[in-house]
């Protein structure tokens, strides 16, 4: 990924914190800067150095110590963005707009393809594998993020499809789309 961490950002504070954009990308609104997540620790440990710089003027005067205690607030705000950005929800995520699930006869499994409207939501999965067993399929509907679950009960009722269709004119079906008004 490009890395634009110029002197523009460190002009700009991002004082109203960056936005997820996907599961490695973060934009702050102010400046359109994009950082991966090495990108905002870099730019949290850069208000921890020019903390780190004013620490021995503590001693000196008013003015060194408001200096440093501003720092200090600007150090604990970052990490606060930082830890924002790292706990974001993973259950906050929109509906997929479709569903496309594959049986892959090599391997014995579903591979799940999961299609958003555009933006995809921060940190949402794209694609899922589950093994053509019913007891793995079913573990999938104790997942946390709710797309999981919502997979899971389409690849059962797929693989209940195949279950029954399978001895039937030799014809067992290899993929099915699941649209969003059928999810």
């Amino acid at each position: 990924m490009k890395d634009q961490m110029g002197d523009f950002v460190e002009e700009c504070l991002h004082s109203s914190g960056l936005r997820a954009e996907s599961s490695v990308e973060f934009r702050c609104p102010a400046c359109e800067t994009r950082l991966d997540a090495e990108g905002v620790e870099r730019w949290v440990r850069m208000a921890e150095a020019a903390r780190d710089e004013d620490y021995s003027l503590v001693e000196g005067d008013e003015f060194s110590r408001l200096v440093f205690e501003e720092r200090q607030r600007e150090v604990y705000r970052r990490r606060k963005v930082l830890y924002e950005l790292r706990n974001i929800p993973h259950s906050v995520s929109a509906r997929p707009e479709m569903i496309l699930v594959s049986y892959d006869a090599a391997g014995d499994a579903y591979k799940c393809r999961i299609f958003y409207k555009e933006p995809r939501p921060a940190w949402g999965p794209e694609r899922i594998d589950v093994r053509a067993e019913m007891d793995t399929i079913l573990a999938l509907r104790t997942h946390p993020d709710p797309n999981i679950r919502l997979v899971s009960s389409k690849v059962e009722e797929f693989h209940d499809f195949r279950q029954r269709s399978d001895g039937q004119d030799g014809y067992s079906p290899q993929r099915r789309v699941f649209y969003k008004n059928e999810i």
